[in-house]
């Protein structure tokens, strides 16, 4: 059995989230991810996820209901912010990361900045 990455099984099941995009259960997720992994260890990332603001859960019945918090890019967008905001040269940080784009990227990102207000 191989260990999946920190974090990877959480992103795993945002992305089936993202997937199902409705409120789903873990079943769901669980059916989503094609994965073997029991239900209790996929309420528990799910839990996890809420408490970590990621995602939602409601009340269907006995059991809950989750939906991701925030979409993909959004998600992104943030954890960017979040690492530039803690960058001591945050000028040498999107220098780093502008050089490190590939060229498609970089155009894509430039076309962005240039529409922007």
């Amino acid at each position: 059995m191989t260990r999946r990455a920190d974090g990877a099984l959480e992103t795993d099941v945002l992305r089936a989230l993202w997937n199902i995009g409705q409120p789903a259960s873990p079943s769901d997720v669980i059916d989503d991810m094609s994965t073997d992994l029991a239900y209790t260890s996929i309420a528990t990332i799910l839990g996890r996820l809420c408490d970590k603001g990621l995602a939602t859960r409601k009340r269907s019945g006995r059991a809950y209901r989750y939906e991701a918090a925030s979409s993909e890019a959004d998600l992104t967008a943030q954890r960017l912010r979040t690492i530039l905001d803690a960058a001591s040269d945050r000028q040498s940080a999107l220098a780093g990361f502008a050089e490190a784009l590939d060229p498609a990227d970089a155009a894509q990102l430039f076309a962005i900045l240039n529409d922007a207000p």
